[in-house]
């Protein structure tokens, strides 16, 4: 199984390709996120692991896009980001973007509409409490969210591709 650590940072992975856009003597390779195609191969990864990078991205869609490119069919996308109601959605300059879980949602649908075809799954959508809120029950906390933020910490979805 190829795995790539897309915006590894200096959070290496050992046995995967580990890329990021700053380089790094461990790093697989380095290029800029925000300028396509991407210098990978069609269809080169099983699995694709984004932690806290696509905030940091001025077209999203487009990232992700490329990054289904290089997936091979059936592989995952797993994408983590801050949820736009926690406050670390706000505390990095360098931030772009904000995300709530009907981006991800919607992406999928404009998509299908787009190309006439389905081209992703979600497989997993999770929504990780904050610590205030971990002891509110999911449904509760997830429709409290809408009046009250602070209370999801981040969006942790699973992607599969569909070619």
């Amino acid at each position: 199984m190829k795995k790539l650590n897309f915006g590894s940072g200096s959070a290496i992975k050992k046995g995967w390709d580990n890329v990021d856009v700053q380089e790094g003597k461990e790093l697989t390779q380095s290029f800029d996120f925000n300028e396509f195609p991407y210098p990978i191969k069609d269809n080169t990864y099983d699995y694709v692991y984004l932690n806290n990078v696509l905030e940091h991205l001025f077209e999203c869609d487009k990232v992700i896009m490329e990054l289904r490119r290089i997936t091979k069919p059936n592989g995952i996308i797993k994408i983590i980001v801050p949820h736009y109601t926690n406050k670390s959605a706000y505390n990095d300059l360098q931030h772009k973007r904000f995300f709530n879980e009907i981006c991800f949602k919607n992406l999928i649908t404009q998509g299908a509409i787009i190309d006439q075809k389905e081209i992703f799954k979600i497989v997993k959508l999770k929504l990780p409490p904050t610590k205030v809120s971990v002891f509110i029950p999911g449904k509760i906390r997830n429709k409290l969210s809408l009046f009250i933020n602070g209370l999801i910490k981040e969006i942790d979805i699973e992607l599969k591709v569909i070619k």
